[in-house]
């Protein structure tokens, strides 16, 4: 009898080579691209594999290019080593912000600005498939080819798998550009961009988050006066799957923003979004951080013109940065602080509940004390959320000013240190660094990239962190691509195949009987019931798949059903439980003798035999010489599978044969032979 019960599990095959990429050593890092020229303004984005997408500007041909890379979850490169060249239109011999995703369908989306249209500075937006094909032509899509100045590109998808883009357009009072394209690179609010524009104020520094029913919510300052003497306060916009304005919400309104102060704005992973600025609203001439969450119909989550992060005296609270919990609705914001001169600098954090309450005291809680004068700088804060785990990330510059170290922590509700030491250092080559962006991936590993001039004028590089705070050792956890049970020979034989696996120390194999097929209808398999019956090692971290089987010799009675599972655990102790299998055990078709196990043996071995109806059964034991040493059975036995311990401590070593005769009511009537082994 054979029968194969094939169970397919969530299947996620990484396509990752041999060699990982990522480095274990701060002094070394994944060098995305250094070659020839200068290699700036890097940006990141994870893909739905654990990959990420890292683009830059880049000089190597002389004048500004966009190139753009692809990395696997090992950080592997999948594209050309110096990266693909997305355009080589012309650019000015200065850069402007842009943005990078990655779609639905783990497409590249990144929008810029170049001076392609006879000198002016233009948005464009294209498309790059996983495999490096261009989805919306060589040249992109032009989105507003006019002689207006039009930097600062942003990106949204919406959740009907469009694109939206937003940037400045700079006039008499700047405006905000707004276009959605599809797929296809239709763009479905016309051939011109929806613009936004105010009689009375200037509209700088959009961004935009996915929100519901295919919109947008738009973020952006609202300016009036001449610098320096300029009123700056923040809003919020819906803007609808038609591109309509839905609402029109103030998010500070008091107007003591600092000039060109760009506010960090992020998705809360719900149809709304969060913004974070520094402002110095008690004319005290300290800046202090301030927090808003906004929801898709327009609600303020947070106390009018924003939860003030902390209100320790006598401190500059710069630039806020937001790592928001969308399983808690719990936002953590950190920031660089420093003293009213501005020459010792700390981090510091608040974590806020949902209504905007301060948890970690009025004060705040400091995670790096301030530095003695002048010894420290800290900038480009970054910050990620992964698992109920708060992460942020830095560059720290020394005394004389260069910023040679990337650096991070993590954190936990308590705000207490999660990393051994507190600190971990993603790299330290003494080399000034500069624009660090992150990213987190599926797995929850953080990736960071930024320029560096470790070879020359600027390279770009990239370090991996896992969530325990090791470098070049992404987590991967064990995917499971298959279970599956056949049953042979009065064994149930189980066979699984891994994609990946990350510190793996083994699979223990579970079992439950039910006692017949008829009561799992209203039977749930309940915890205590699982029995462990072996272990099979694993094969520690690897990116290869494997194939395991496990044999589970025992009586396999007709009418049953047996549930099966694996209990992957780690070399540390943790394990992950995996959905069981079912298999049914039908009544046998055949009068089989199977061959006993193990064989050979000494001196206890098991008979196995199948009956497809009651029989009368008789298992004799002969040695070489034909003489007969002992009955083993002698009786009446149910249809089903049947299992016989023999102990055969009072024979001496040596070749035996055993004989099985049945016989039914029915005159029907079956015999085999096998032979056994005995080593003492």
């Amino acid at each position: 009898m054979k029968t194969t019960i094939n169970f397919l599990l969530i299947f996620v095959l990484l396509n990752l080579s041999i060699l990982a990429q990522w480095s274990s050593n701060p002094a070394v890092n994944l060098t995305v691209c250094d070659t020839t020229g200068e290699q700036a303004l890097a940006k990141i984005v994870s893909t739905s594999d654990g990959g990420c997408y890292i683009s830059w500007f880049d000089t190597r041909s002389g004048s500004y290019s966009v190139y753009l890379q692809r990395l696997d979850v090992m950080g592997n490169k999948l594209w050309a080593s110096n990266g693909l060249l997305v355009s080589n239109n012309p650019q000015d011999t200065w850069i402007t912000d842009y943005d990078l995703l990655a779609d639905e369908n783990d497409n590249a989306i990144i929008a810029f600005s170049d001076i392609r249209n006879s000198g002016n500075l233009n948005p464009v937006v294209y498309a790059i498939s996983p495999s490096g094909d261009f989805l919306w032509g060589n040249n992109g899509i032009v989105l507003n080819p006019t002689s207006d100045f039009q930097p600062s590109l942003k990106l949204a998808k919406t959740n009907d798998g469009n694109i939206v883009v937003a940037w400045i357009i700079s006039a008499t009072r700047s405006q905000v550009g707004l276009q959605k394209i599809s797929p296809a690179g239709v763009k479905l609010w016309g051939t011109n961009p929806i613009i936004l524009q105010s009689a009375t104020e200037g509209l700088n520094y959009p961004d935009i988050v996915t929100s519901d029913s295919g919109g947008v919510i738009l973020f952006h300052t609202a300016t009036t006066g001449n610098f320096p003497a300029q009123t700056v306060k923040l809003r919020a916009k819906k803007i609808n799957s038609s591109g309509t304005v839905s609402w029109d919400v103030s998010i500070q309104n008091i107007g003591t923003i600092a000039a060109f102060t760009v506010p960090k704005v992020y998705s809360d992973n719900n149809n709304g979004g969060l913004i974070a600025w520094h402002d110095d609203r008690d004319n005290n001439n300290l800046q202090s951080a301030f927090v808003q969450r906004i929801s898709s119909s327009g609600s303020l989550y947070f106390p009018v013109n924003g939860a003030e992060a902390s209100l320790l005296a006598n401190r500059h609270k710069f630039n806020p940065v937001v790592a928001f919990d969308n399983t808690t609705n719990e936002t953590y914001v950190f920031w660089m602080e420093t003293e009213p001169n501005q020459n010792q600098n700390g981090i510091s954090g608040q974590k806020f509940l949902s209504d905007g309450t301060r948890q970690w005291t009025d004060n705040a809680k400091a995670f790096k004390n301030l530095s003695a004068p002048n010894t420290t700088s800290i900038s480009y804060l970054t910050a990620e959320m992964g698992n109920g785990k708060a992460y942020l990330f830095y560059l720290e510059g020394n005394a004389s000013g260069l910023n040679d170290k990337v650096e991070g922590f993590a954190c936990d509700g308590n705000g207490n240190f999660l990393w051994p030491g507190n600190f971990t250092v993603l790299s330290n080559p003494t080399s000034d660094k500069l624009q660090l962006v992150s990213t987190v991936d599926v797995y929850k590993n953080c990736k960071l990239a930024w320029g560096d001039n470790r070879l020359d004028a600027s390279g770009i590089y990239a370090q991996d962190i896992n969530p325990n705070g090791e470098l070049g050792n992404s987590v991967v956890p064990v995917e499971l691509v298959s279970f599956t049970a056949n049953i042979s020979d009065n064994s149930v034989i189980l066979n699984w195949v891994t994609a990946t696996e990350l510190n793996n120390s083994g699979f223990e194999i579970q079992r439950l009987q039910n006692r017949n097929i008829e009561q799992t209808s209203e039977w749930i398999p309940s915890e205590q019931n699982w029995e462990t019956i072996g272990f099979v090692p694993g094969f520690g971290t690897t990116s290869e798949s494997h194939t395991y089987s496990f044999v589970d010799n025992l009586t396999l009675n007709h009418n049953q059903t047996l549930f099966y599972r694996l209990k992957q655990i780690d070399f540390n102790g943790s394990s992950t439980t995996y959905n069981y299998i079912e298999v049914s055990i039908p009544m046998p078709d055949n009068f089989v003798l199977y061959q006993n196990h193990p064989n050979p043996f000494n001196p206890i071995t098991t008979i196995s035999f199948s009956l497809p109806v009651e029989a009368d059964v008789t298992i004799k034991l002969f040695n070489m010489l034909g003489q007969e040493v002992a009955i083993i059975t002698d009786g009446g036995f149910q249809a089903g599978n049947h299992q016989i311990n023999f102990n055969a401590q009072n024979l001496s070593s040596g070749a035996y044969i055993y004989t099985f005769d049945a016989s039914t009511v029915n005159g029907v009537r079956f015999k085999s032979t096998r032979k056994m082994l005995l080593l003492r």
